[in-house]
Formats: C-alpha cells, sequence, structure tokens
C-alpha cells in the first residue's frame, strides 16, 4: 500500500507505463537474440512491479483498468514462457500471481453495472483468443475461467462458443484428451455459476473422473456435511494411491485430503488410522497431529514406543531420526546411525556430547572407507572436511591416528597428501 498523501499515478498512465516497462525490459535483457535464465529473472521482478501497480489501481477503483493491464502483462509471462529460459521457476510465479489480480478483478467487476461486465468479459474471451496460448492450453482455459463471475445467459452463450472453437481446433493437437478436460471443467463451472450448485450436480457426477471437478464434488458434500460421500469420493482415488497435487501452492495429495475429512466430521478413530498412514508415508507433521490426538485421550505414553518401531521399520529415515531428534531419543539416534551411518556427520553433532566415543569410531571408519572409493581432489577436500568436523568434537586423537593411517595407506596420493598436511595443522 502507499503511504497517505504519496502521489498516485494517474489511471490512464497506467497502460503506456506497463507497455513501456516491459517491453524496455525485454529490450535491455535480450543478448544476441536470447533471454537467459538471470535475464529472465530480471525481466519477471520488473513485471511483479507492474502487477503491484495494477493492485494499487484496482484499491483505487480502476477496475477495467487494472484488468487491461493485467491481462497484458499475462499475455507478455506466456509470449517470454515460449523463447526465454524460465527454469528459476520465477516466470511460473509471475503467471500465477497475474492470475490472482485477473480474477480479483473480475470479481470486483462482477459487482459493477452490466456495461463494465460485458466490456470484461469481451476482453477476457478476446485475450484468451490469441494465439500466444496455444501450446500453453491450461493458462489459456485459466483465462477463461475468470471470465465465468461476470457471465449472464447471454455472454455464456459466446463463451460456449468460444469453448467449441477451441475444442474443434484442438482436434489437431498432440493431446486433444487434455484441452477436452479443460473444456470440460470451464463448461462445468460455467454451468454452477449460472444455475446453482444443485441444478449441476448431475453433470459434476458425470464427470468425476477427472480431479478438480472430483474436489469440488469433495467440497460440496462436506459442507453438505455429507462426510460419507466425501469419504468415498477421496478414498476412491487414494486407494489407486495416486499423488496427484490439486492445488499448485500448497501440495496436498488425496491422503492428506483425507485426513481433512476425518478430522471435519470428528471422526476421532480414523483420524488416527490416517494420521499414521502418513507418518508411516515419511510426512513427519503427522507425528505431532498424533500426538495431540493420543494427548486428549489420554494414550500418548502407551502408544509412544510402538509408534516409534513403526516408523523406523517404514524405513523413512530422515523422518524417522528428526522425530527421534525432535523428541530428545539419543540412544534410539544412536542406535539407528550404527546401523546406517548415512549422513553421519549431520546426526553426530546431535549424539557427540553425549557418546563421544562411539562417535569417533564411526567417523574412523566412515572416512576411512570414503577414502578407499576418492578419486581426485575435490573427494579428498570432503574427505578432510569431515576429519576437520572431528576435530571441531575433540575427537583430536582419533583425527591423529587417522590422518597417520591414511599417509601411509596412500604414499602415492600427493594430493592426498597435501590435503592431509592441511588439515593436520588443526591439532
Amino acid at each position: 500500500m502507499k503511504e497517505r498523501g504519496a502521489a498516485m499515478i494517474p489511471t490512464e498512465d497506467i497502460m503506456p507505463i506497463v507497455k513501456n516497462t516491459i517491453a524496455a525490459s525485454i529490450k535491455c535483457n535480450t543478448h544476441r537474440g536470447y533471454i537467459g535464465w538471470s535475464s529472465c529473472d530480471n525481466i519477471c521482478m520488473d513485471m511483479h512491479d507492474c502487477l503491484d501497480m495494477c493492485a494499487e489501481t484496482l484499491e483505487m477503483r480502476g477496475y477495467m483498468v487494472a484488468l487491461e493491464a493485467a491481462t497484458y502483462i499475462l499475455v507478455s509471462g506466456v509470449k517470454l514462457a515460449s523463447h526465454a529460459d524460465s527454469s528459476s521457476g520465477m516466470l511460473t510465479d509471475v503467471i500465477m500471481c497475474t492470475y490472482e489480480l485477473i480474477e480479483k478483478c473480475a470479481k470486483e467487476i462482477e459487482k459493477q453495472d452490466k456495461q463494465m461486465r460485458d466490456q470484461a468479459f469481451t476482453l477476457i474471451i478476446k485475450e484468451a483468443r490469441k494465439s500466444v496460448f496455444d501450446g500453453w492450453t491450461d493458462w489459456r482455459y485459466d483465462l477463461l475461467k475468470c471470465g465465468i463471475c461476470l457471465c449472464d445467459e447471454k455472454s455464456a452463450k459466446k463463451l460456449e462458443k468460444v469453448l467449441d472453437t477451441l475444442l474443434e481446433i484442438s482436434r489437431e493437437d498432440y493431446y486433444p484428451e487434455y484441452t477436452k478436460k479443460e473444456d470440460l471443467i470451464v463448461r462445468y463451472l460455467l454451468h454452477r455459476h449460472l444455475y446453482g450448485k444443485k441444478n449441476t450436480q448431475k453433470e459434476l457426477y458425470q464427470n468425476i473422473a477427472i480431479n478438480e471437478l472430483r474436489i469440488i464434488a469433495i467440497k460440496d458434500a462436506m459442507e453438505d456435511k455429507n462426510y460419507d460421500e466425501a469419504e468415498k469420493l477421496c478414498l476412491e482415488k487414494a486407494n489407486a494411491e495416486e499423488t496427484w497435487h490439486y492445488h499448485s501452492s500448497d501440495p496436498e495429495d488425496w491422503n492428506n485430503v483425507l485426513y481433512d475429512i476425518y478430522k471435519t466430521a470428528n471422526n476421532t478413530e480414523k483420524q488416527i488410522a490416517q494420521a499414521k498412514k502418513l507418518l508411516l508415508m515419511g510426512n513427519e507433521k503427522f507425528w505431532g497431529v498424533l500426538k495431540q490426538i493420543y494427548n486428549k485421550c489420554g494414550v500418548w505414553n502407551e502408544n509412544y514406543g510402538s509408534l516409534l518401531d513403526e516408523l523406523k521399520d517404514s524405513k523413512r529415515t530422515v523422518c524417522y531420526r528428526s522425530i527421534l531428534i525432535s523428541e530428545n531419543e539419543k540412544k534410539r539416534l544412536l542406535d539407528d546411525v550404527m546401523e546406517n551411518p548415512y549422513d553421519l556427520f549431520y546426526y553426530g553433532k546431535y549424539l557427540v556430547k553425549e557418546y563421544p566415543e562411539q562417535v569417533y569410531e564411526l567417523c574412523y571408519k566412515e572416512i576411512s572407507e570414503s577414502c578407499a572409493q576418492a578419486k581426485d581432489r575435490r573427494e579428498y577436500k570432503k574427505i578432510t572436511k569431515n576429519i576437520a568436523q572431528l576435530i571441531k568434537w575433540k575427537g583430536n586423537d582419533t583425527a591423529k591416528s587417522l590422518i597417520e593411517e591414511l599417509m601411509q595407506r596412500y604414499p602415492r596420493k600427493p594430493a592426498l597428501l597435501d590435503e592431509l598436511e592441511k588439515v593436520e595443522k588443526k591439532l
């Protein structure tokens, strides 16, 4: 937000500023006709500035100007995606933020008069039909979705016509099925907007195989407190062991959705079973969830040990160890690290105070073994870095005898000897 008294940009200047900013940024960051990833990131930062400007314009009730500028930024971003190195992920982020803004504009315009609604709807349709979206099917349909809230019966017919045309063209595509899926989603959302949830339930269930629509059906069932239906819809997917992520910014799979259903339904027994399943899949946040439920039922202590045993057996090493650290289970952690010295120099710091001798011995063995495999100076440096860590942990005697042994064992590796001499000075 601008501070009070700070000069606002006049509405009529927004569009030229956005156009000039993006054009100048693209020109300045194009080298020999190519936009590399750091140059692409620079352009994205300028686009973010333009989005901030649009957001301020929206707050000042410049609805149409904000919408026009936002769709211009979107189209520029999609163009960029086709010929720049956008591997850093920043461009996708800008494009997602742009959709959020376009949606906000549309929701505000929905409350305005028919003339403005029609004007905004026409703009969205015009932009979505541009050839820049060819090959970016989901982005094209995401833009069309933003226009749904502006539709009345008459404009809905126009939208359906556009959908028909796009579907017809898509028959030539590599993946016509994908377009067909997106088409069904938009049509359903349009019908739901016009005729309401109840009157479009049949259509929803006819297309329940589409994940996005299944999520809508689950949410509807939850709203109606029909938890059995929500569970059934979710289990069909969870049992197929699909880990489909339905929300880009918050990756939740069907098993997480199922847990939420049980939680909302207040079904403790199923909540525990599902939380345990998720924990044993390696999702450590469910340790805290189980702890809370068991504590509430007063049975945490009798379940604690067996839960740790099950987690160990699940072979989710990182999850298991991270919980041992949070529960201060040093002895169990030591046993696990002795069994499998994976990432010893990370876990060692939690153990060296209570179990110095065991940790020194593990380090000795680990370093000796990795030295036998090492072939070049880069790998020797890693080894001496671990020896330096051992010295920091006050394992000087172990380090000293280890360095002596390695020097005797590998007299013909001058680079290794050089690195060992460096670390010896730390003793």
